[in-house]
């Protein structure tokens, strides 16, 4: 009954300047809109939403504390990741864009390298080889 993991949710303060910095830096792009503004928006890697998991970035509607403030290991959700096919090679793309990473790449649960750093918007992000 229950398949997979659909998306995950960012709440942002500017949807569409955090959505071209996806699509620019990972890849990504826009699979779904709502057609209002400020927008919510549906990013991936396939038009065709039944395939693979998407990331939705929404207009913030009630302020808190910025991601960078949270600790990283606290109660909550802490991060999502996206899969390479080429780990060196995105890495390398990610270092060069200036992207400052959190920690040097290790091995991940479950196999295959990781590497985290944070969105403009201070969101943590990883890629994983596995």
């Amino acid at each position: 009954m229950f398949t997979a993991i659909d998306h995950p949710a960012i709440s942002c303060l500017d949807v569409r300047k955090l959505a071209a910095w996806y699509c620019k830096h990972l890849g990504m792009k826009i699979v779904g809109d709502n057609g209002q503004e400020p927008a919510s928006l549906l990013l991936g890697y396939d038009d065709n939403l039944r395939v693979g998991a998407t990331l939705e970035l929404m207009p913030v509607k009630n302020p808190g504390p910025p991601p960078v403030e949270v600790p990283r290991f606290c109660q909550g959700l802490r991060h999502f990741a996206v899969r390479v096919s080429d780990f060196d090679t995105a890495y390398a793309q990610l270092k060069a864009a200036d992207i400052e990473f959190l920690f040097e790449p290790v091995i991940a649960v479950g196999g295959g390298k990781i590497v985290s750093f944070r969105d403009p918007e201070g969101n943590e992000v990883q890629i994983v080889q596995r």
